[in-house]
C-alpha cells in the first residue's frame, strides 16, 4: 500500500487539505476545511507508516482516545475516517499558540497567569483521567494558549502517548501497545517512574504539569541538560531545585507556592497529589496566598 501524498487542494473524505500547520507525534497535522467552510485541523499518519506497524495502531488508538473527551482545556475530536486503508483524525482547529512560543517570547510569567494555566491543565487532565486516559507527553509544545478576549485558555492537543487504564483499556479490547520497561514520553517532562520504564497513571501527567508551572515560574525547568539520558538520569536521581532559591526573595515566591510545587515533584508518585482534584485544591490555596503580597 503506497504512502498518501499531501498537498493544498487535496480532497479527503469530505474535508479539503488548505495547509500544513505542523506535525504531531504520529504524523503530519493540516488545516482544512469541509464543504460549509468550516476549518478543523487533519492529523495524517506519518510518512511510510505500514498500516500494520504499532506506530498505526498507537495512531488509532489516539483517534479512538480523543474521541471519549469532551473539556475545554482539552482538543476536541470532530471526526475520524479511513480513505485508502488509512485512518484520519480531524480535530477543532485551534487558533493560538504554543506555550513554548510565549515562554520563548516573554520569559517567566506573572504568577497569578502561571497558576490559572495550570489549573487550567489539571481541569484538562483530570478529565482524561477521569475517563481512563493518561497523556505520558505533557510539556509547553502541547499546550495551545487561545485569546478568549480579556482572558486566555489553555487547551492541551497532541494525544499521541495516550496510555489507557481501568475501563478504558478493556473498552478497546484490553490490547496493551507498550510494554513495562520501554520509555516514551520527553526527558524535561517526565516523571521518575516513567523514565524508569515503570508503569505509569495519572500521577506522571500530574508531575508533568508541576515541571511546567515550575517553568512558567522560573523561565526554566527543573533538569536540564544536553543529553537526553542524563536528564532522564537526573528525573530518577537528582534532588529538584527549589522555586524559592531561583525566584531569589521575591515576594510571590510563598510558602503555599513553594509547597504545591514541592509536593508535586516528589520522585515517589505514592507522595505525589493522588489526583488532579487535590492538586487543585493545593493551587488554589498557593493562589489565594498572593492575596497578601505586596
Amino acid at each position: 500500500m503506497s504512502t498518501p501524498v499531501f498537498e493544498p487542494g487535496m480532497r479527503l473524505g469530505k474535508y479539503t487539505l488548505r495547509a500544513p500547520l505542523g506535525r504531531g507525534g504520529m504524523g503530519g497535522v493540516w488545516e482544512v476545511a469541509d464543504d460549509a467552510g468550516n476549518t478543523y485541523a487533519l492529523k495524517s499518519p506519518a510518512s511510510g507508516m505500514n498500516p500494520a506497524a504499532e506506530a498505526t495502531k498507537r495512531f488509532a488508538r489516539e483517534a479512538n482516545a480523543v474521541r471519549m473527551l469532551d473539556h475545554p482545556n482539552l482538543v476536541a475530536a470532530v471526526d475520524v475516517f479511513v480513505e485508502a486503508g488509512y485512518l484520519f483524525l480531524v480535530m477543532e482547529r485551534v487558533h493560538g499558540r504554543t506555550l513554548t512560543k510565549i515562554l520563548a517570547e516573554q520569559g517567566p510569567l506573572q504568577p497569578r497567569r502561571a497558576l490559572v494555566l495550570a489549573r487550567q491543565l489539571l481541569d484538562g487532565v483530570g478529565h482524561a483521567h477521569a475517563n481512563g486516559l493518561v497523556h505520558r507527553d505533557l510539556k509547553p509544545e502541547n499546550i495551545m494558549l487561545v485569546d478568549m478576549g480579556g482572558w486566555e485558555r489553555a487547551k492541551i492537543v497532541d494525544f499521541g502517548l495516550v496510555k489507557l487504564i481501568g475501563d478504558a483499556e478493556a473498552a478497546m479490547g484490553g490490547a496493551k501497545l507498550t510494554t513495562t520497561g520501554l520509555v516514551f514520553g520527553t526527558p524535561a517532562y517526565m516523571a521518575p517512574e516513567q523514565a524508569l520504564g515503570k508503569t505509569v497513571d495519572g500521577r506522571a501527567d500530574l508531575y508533568a504539569v508541576a515541571t511546567i508551572l515550575f517553568e512558567m515560574l522560573t523561565g526554566r525547568v527543573p533538569f536540564d541538560h544536553a543529553d537526553p539520558m542524563m536528564q532522564m538520569r537526573m528525573q530518577v536521581k537528582a534532588p529538584p531545585p527549589r522555586v524559592d532559591m531561583l525566584a531569589k526573595g521575591a515576594a510571590w515566591c510563598t510558602p503555599q507556592l513553594n509547597a504545591l510545587v514541592d509536593a508535586a515533584l516528589t520522585k515517589d508518585p505514592t507522595q505525589r497529589f493522588p489526583s488532579a482534584e487535590v492538586m487543585i485544591a493545593a493551587l488554589d490555596d498557593a493562589f489565594v496566598s498572593l492575596d497578601n503580597v505586596a
